[in-house]
């Protein structure tokens, strides 16, 4: 009978095992390290795995490895320092069929596995995934590259608290399929050029997929389908040939927020039974129109698509706010269901809106609840300055509000190019970097997105408080005065002067209004006069956009005359036409935004 034993300096001894080849005697000779050579075969390396300890290292060393088709069962360090190439085998091999094992596989993880590492190899796949996990707990797949999988790079079933980082993951059919699967991170991983999905998840719950690169997939970017309560977080999901995010069966509670998501065909395909899903904060911009079997044709080239299954439920709803929305070649939202009430959603910040309302490219079955479109919800742009200097904020009302972050490719004041600046998911555009004090009255504005350049004129000049008060000065806040709405729409009544209204004009289907505000004045529905003529309805309250220094000991009735700096604010809303226009498909092309992959 076979017999192992150990010696007191851990050197493993194997005897009486006529089955074991010198190769495999010679390496389990040593401790716990064991240094796996091209010369082996399939068969002699499983052996090895069989007759190895628990928490033992397999090391492959040499450049490749042939017709690889090997089961984990117990826990183990995979590694390679070489980026060892392991090519698969498309043979199921007799240890596997003893299991009952009917997929082809490089590398299968059992529950006995648990805890076990692969890292730094170079996976290509003849069989039909180079990777299952079947049943395992905390395992980690790290930093290794994926392809060839003739049904998926990794498959991931019935298992929990895994690790998936810092892998390339490219041509296989699916990236990564995941089936009840709970509790795993996903970081950094690049998932490219896969012929299906990016990621299929199905019955995934609470797990975290953060900063992954999932773009140029055959069919969607990433899918999601009766799933719980996952955290898909400031992910790059790009140019993926149908939906770069697709929700089907019943989704409930995930939030998807920080992402971008854009240059896809469909960037969001909401076909689920939604339940409290959380869109928020991401950047959806650029959407493709393109003829696909997977899709009729007058539903692409949009930010999102509601399906025919989101609104089959009454009780269905997602958050769907907050996000940056824009240049979307026909679509900004879209309804795909005719028979329906119309779909609900918040207030987003839309890059090429309509003035008046805010709207942008809105199938007119998505008005956000909204009875009329001076109703429909949307964010607006004010342009200001305090003690970082001048900047850019989003509102939704009178409250400053964030959404998806974007880059503002120039931002030209009076005919001088400043470059590039970065909107936050603040909604902040800081433009300390333009190292100026105010913009004076009269200032045109150019901001220059993608192929789009919108300007806006400011009548009013914008100060900057970078300045400290002198020390015989302190500052107090001026109340809130109403009748100074950053919406622009001035419908509220105000007092004092200094009110008017700047106008912009557009290139690239931009066009801008904005309103600037004087010291202490509301805005007027007739949008001229004196402060607050004509300020009919009901009032709305302004920024807390004013700021002013006394000196000590100034009497009280004399504050008024003591205004030694003012806040002014000059409010921008981006337009859109209500209609739905094309755009030139060169627009759109991968190579023309700042996406880096």
């Amino acid at each position: 009978m076979d017999e192992t034993s150990i010696t007191n300096d851990n050197t493993l001894i194997v005897t009486g095992n006529d089955d074991l080849s010198q190769y495999e005697k010679d390496v389990l000779s040593t401790e716990s390290l064991y240094n796996i050579h091209s010369s082996a075969t399939n068969d002699e390396i499983q052996s090895i795995i069989d007759n190895s300890k628990s928490g033992d290292t397999i090391q492959f060393n040499d450049n490749s490895y042939n017709n690889i088709s090997i089961v984990v069962n117990k826990k183990l360090n995979i590694v390679s320092n070489k980026n060892s190439r392991i090519y698969t085998s498309d043979s199921i091999s007799a240890k596997a069929q003893g299991m009952g094992i009917a997929n082809t596989f490089g590398f299968y993880f059992t529950n006995l596995a648990s805890g076990s590492t692969l890292k730094g190899l170079t996976i290509v796949g003849n069989a039909d995934y180079d990777i299952i996990v079947e049943g395992g707990s905390s395992i980690s797949i790290i930093g290794n590259t994926i392809s060839h999988g003739k049904k998926a790079g990794i498959l991931l079933n019935n298992s929990k608290y895994l690790t998936v980082k810092e892998n390339i993951i490219k041509d296989n059919y699916d990236g990564i399929y995941l089936n009840n699967l709970n509790r795993s991170n996903f970081t950094n991983n690049r998932i490219f050029s896969n012929s299906h999905d990016g990621i299929f998840a199905e019955y995934a719950v609470l797990n975290n997929i953060t900063s992954n690169r999932v773009y140029s997939n055959g069919l969607d970017g990433f899918h999601l389908e009766n799933s719980k309560a996952n955290s898909i977080l400031k992910n790059k999901i790009i140019d993926n040939a149908v939906s770069g995010l697709r929700l089907e069966g019943y989704t409930t509670r995930n939030k998807i927020m920080g992402n971008n998501i854009s240059l896809n065909c469909i960037n969001i395909y909401a076909n689920s039974y939604s339940t409290e899903d959380n869109i928020t904060h991401n950047t959806i911009m650029f959407a493709k129109a393109r003829d696909t079997v997977y899709v009729s044709e007058d539903n692409t080239g949009a930010a999102i698509v509601f399906g025919k299954k989101y609104g089959a439920d009454k009780y269905a709803k997602m958050n769907y706010e907050y996000n940056t929305v824009g240049m979307n070649q026909c679509w900004d939202a879209k309804s795909a269901e005719v028979l329906r009430p119309p779909v609900e959603i918040g207030s987003n910040w839309y890059l090429d809106n309509d003035g008046a309302y805010g709207l942008g490219h809105i199938c007119p079955l998505v008005f956000g609840g909204a009875l009329t479109p001076d109703e429909f919800k949307h964010l607006s742009m004010g342009f200001g300055g305090d003690e970082n200097g001048l900047f850019g904020q989003l509102y939704e009302g009178d409250k400053p509000a964030g959404a998806g972050a974007f880059t503002v490719d120039n931002v030209n004041v009076n005919g001088q190019d400043y470059g590039s600046f970065e909107v936050g998911e603040d909604g902040r555009l800081n433009l300390d970097g333009l190292d100026l004090d105010e913009f004076p009255a009269g200032s045109v504005i150019k901001i220059t997105i993608g192929s789009n350049t919108f300007t806006v004129t400011l009548e009013d000049k914008v100060v900057s408080n970078k300045q400290k008060p002198s020390q015989d000065q302190d500052k107090v806040d001026l109340p809130v005065k109403e009748g100074a709405s950053p919406s622009g729409t001035g419908n509220g009544t105000g007092s004092g002067s200094g009110s008017s209204t700047g106008s912009g004009s557009g290139e690239g289907n931009f066009t801008g209004s904005g309103i600037s505000v004087g010291i202490l004045s509301g805005q007027s529905n007739a949008g001229n006069g004196d402060s607050g003529e004509n300020g009919g309805g009901s009032a709305s309250k302004g920024i807390s956009a004013y700021e002013i220094t006394k000196e000590k000991n100034t009497p009280p009735t004399a504050k008024n005359s003591q205004l030694l700096g003012v806040f002014a604010v000059a409010l921008v809303i981006l337009i859109i036409a209500l209609g739905y226009r094309s755009k030139n498909k060169d627009d759109y092309q991968l190579d023309n935004h700042n996406f880096e992959l």
